[in-house]
């Protein structure tokens, strides 16, 4: 993102703007006002003020520092894209907590001065927010005083970004189709309303944005790679009012909010309608995903009460219905196609035509290459093209200006993904076009049995991603090796590449969600070696209903169907660390990629690498 101003000039001037508010510190969050994981470019101000391009974590500025909290897959990231001069990283799960470092560092320093801690409400969840202000009360620090900016109030990050900040976007808003969506937006209101009569609730209001595309069965292009538009939803008894501005709706999802009595209002009138809609009601606001501000307009209004339990449309998009699940089939087969042509090509590059292409250069191939499928829309997330030490940055983005080129000398880590109108997909291969190390094959060969073990689980009901994280990456375990990302995420239907509540996840959250049949889920376990490779395995799974020989305590047990179908490296597998079980799971898996793809090749140099990596392993 580019600035005509410096990274500390952009400080520097955001802490002028804290000081004639007399804030003291400053938290800025990835998330937009729908608490979004990815969001449109006018909603970036993580990024803009600290340069970390990153899809997670928290930025927090005060009079006399500036740090900046990300995960696991962004360390390496950051300590590149961070201006250390200016910016200190504290990394998630090795340094302090945000709340830590608030009382044990920050307050510590002043405790007989009152700490005005300022932030933005339309950019902070309701969870975020009550989180924070229990565990500054529960460690003592009265001396700790959260401020939120009134809705009114210019967000300071957007006063030093000033004529340089990009336009709200106004895309095209277009219908999704019963023919994919699967169920019409009659039922999917009615679904809504009686889990609202369960819940003693008469006004629901929609914050995420992939829910209200969902409820609505419309699709738009506001947040790059994810077919959404900005908006809010209201469902009361007899009501359903979506917040977007109808000049932007095409003609046929114009006729289909007609005919089904959805009014349309502009998206900027959400907190004025709310307030005068929540009073006397019963609102159900969805606490990780709806914002302080829409909190305090249903608390001003009056309401009669805040239910703040998940939205319930989560899981009702969780569960892929009958066409959801044959679309997500069909798109990963054609996506199949696509990369397996990519790969054909890139390896006769390198190893036939002695070429060297670089990152980015392989990175469009494969781009043009998914384009060309039936029903694609756009890419589900910047392709991750990476060579070598690169591939170790787990969500390497290649820059024209200092990418590497891929080589027969090198890992080459490849994860990328397509939105088609019948499904999303993400996937995941690592190649070698050379002969690898030996501790190259035995790290992959140890992924690639964290995947089978992923793969081939059997569950009871009621199991949770947590369980399933520990089960898969076991065969790491063994060895002393890890990864710093969950293993698993959901994965939408022309909706989010990643998609809740399900994860599978040492997070503690991943606990809260059971994992049920019809649920879309990826498997990716990995490992990264600092400076030198990354591996990275992943398919996407649908959880399905098995028979078990036994049904302990009653109840139904469930495991997985994979439905992407690229062959394995076979160069990177080491056999003799293969069980005979492995070695039939991946051969078998190696004829499904052949049955199911190969009649959709048109290229004969695709049609012959399928062929060869699909052959039978022995030992």
């Amino acid at each position: 993102m580019s600035s005509s101003i410096s990274a500390e000039q952009k400080v520097t001037l955001l802490r002028k703007y804290m000081k004639d508010l007399q804030l003291d510190a400053f938290i800025i969050p990835s998330e937009d006002a729908h608490q979004s994981e990815y969001v449109a470019n006018c909603d970036q101000r993580r990024q803009f003020i600290s340069d970390f391009t990153g899809s997670a974590g928290f930025a927090v500025v005060t009079q006399q520092e500036a740090l900046l909290w990300t995960d696991g897959r962004y360390f390496l990231q950051a300590e590149k894209e961070l201006d250390s001069k200016i910016w200190k990283l504290m990394r998630m799960l090795e340094d302090k907590s945000l709340e830590d470092w608030l009382v044990d560092c920050f307050i510590a320093e002043s405790p007989q001065t009152v700490r005005n801690i300022g932030m933005d409400g339309r950019f902070i969840s309701v969870a975020s927010f009550k989180r924070l202000e229990k565990t500054l009360q529960d460690k003592g620090s009265s001396n700790a005083s959260l401020v939120l900016l009134t809705i009114g109030e210019e967000n300071l990050v957007d006063k030093v970004w000033g004529k340089d900040k990009p336009p709200i976007p106004k895309s095209l808003v277009f219908l999704h189709s019963e023919e994919y969506a699967g169920e019409s937006v009659k039922s999917k209101l009615a679904r809504v309303r009686e889990s609202m009569a369960k819940n003693h609730c008469n006004l629901l209001i929609v914050s995420a944005l992939d829910e209200v595309a969902w409820l609505f069965n419309l699709r738009g292009s506001d947040v790059e790679y994810n077919p959404v538009f900005l908006s809010y939803a209201i469902i009361t008894d007899t009501q359903s009012l979506l917040f977007v501005d109808a000049s932007r709706l095409e003609k046929e999802a114009q006729q289909s909010l007609n005919e089904q009595n959805i009014q349309t209002i502009p998206y900027e009138n959400i907190f004025q309608v709310l307030q005068e809609k929540a009073k006397g009601c019963k609102v159900w606001l969805d606490k990780n995903k709806g914002n302080m501000a829409l909190y305090q307009v249903c608390q001003n209004a009056p309401c009669e009460k805040i239910v703040e339990k998940p939205c319930p449309i989560s899981w009702f998009k969780a569960l892929k219905n009958e066409r959801e699940v044959q679309g997500a089939k069909d798109a990963h087969i054609r996506d199949a196609a696509a990369l397996i042509t990519y790969f054909a090509w890139l390896e006769h590059q390198v190893v036939v035509e002695k070429q060297k292409p670089t990152e980015c250069e392989a990175a469009d191939v494969l781009d043009s290459l998914r384009s060309k499928q039936n029903l694609f829309v756009s890419l589900s997330f910047p392709t991750i093209s990476s060579v070598g030490s690169n591939a170790a940055i787990i969500h390497y983005r290649p820059n024209p200006k200092d990418c590497k080129r891929v080589d027969n000398q090198h890992i080459y880590l490849c994860d990328s993904g397509g939105q088609y109108r019948d499904g999303t997909t993400d996937v995941t291969r690592t190649l070698h076009f050379g002969i690898p190390s030996q501790r190259e094959k035995e790290c992959y060969t140890r992924v690639l049995k964290s995947h089978i073990q992923m793969d081939t689980a059997i569950f009871p009901k009621g199991t949770s991603g947590l369980a399933l994280d520990c089960l898969t990456r076991a065969p790491l375990w063994k060895v002393g090796l890890d990864y710093r990302h969950g293993t698993g995420h959901g994965v939408g239907s022309f909706l989010n590449v990643h998609e809740g509540p399900q994860s599978i996840s040492f997070r503690p959250s991943a606990s809260e969600v059971a994992l049920e049949p019809n649920m879309l889920v990826t498997d990716e376990p990995g490992y990264y070696e600092d400076g030198a490779f990354g591996i990275r395995i992943e398919n996407v799974l649908l959880i399905k209903s098995v028979e078990t020989p036994n049904q302990f305590g009653g109840k139904p047990y469930y495991g997985f169907e994979h439905i992407t179908f690229v062959p394995m490296e076979s160069r990177l597998i080491d056999l003799n660390l293969l069980t005979d079980e492995e070695l039939t799971w991946i051969n078998r898996y190696h004829e499904e990629c052949w049955s199911k793809v190969s009649p959709y090749l048109k290229d004969e140099k695709a049609f012959k690498w399928l062929q060869e990596r699909t052959r039978p392993l022995n030992k």
